[in-house]
């Protein structure tokens, strides 16, 4: 992964790199998993 940047300096851990890229992932999915305004105009605007 390109995060070489922020371990330097000991800014941030690889440990809370992790958390926080997997916390992200969730909050994506859980939008990535719904309809979008869109598809309800396209498919169920009948």
């Amino acid at each position: 992964a390109d995060h070489e940047f922020l371990l330097k300096g000991d800014v941030f851990t690889a440990d809370f790199l992790e958390m926080w890229v997997s916390h992200k992932r969730k909050e994506a999915d859980a939008l990535r998993l719904r309809p979008h305004p869109y598809e309800f105009f396209l498919y169920y605007d009948v």
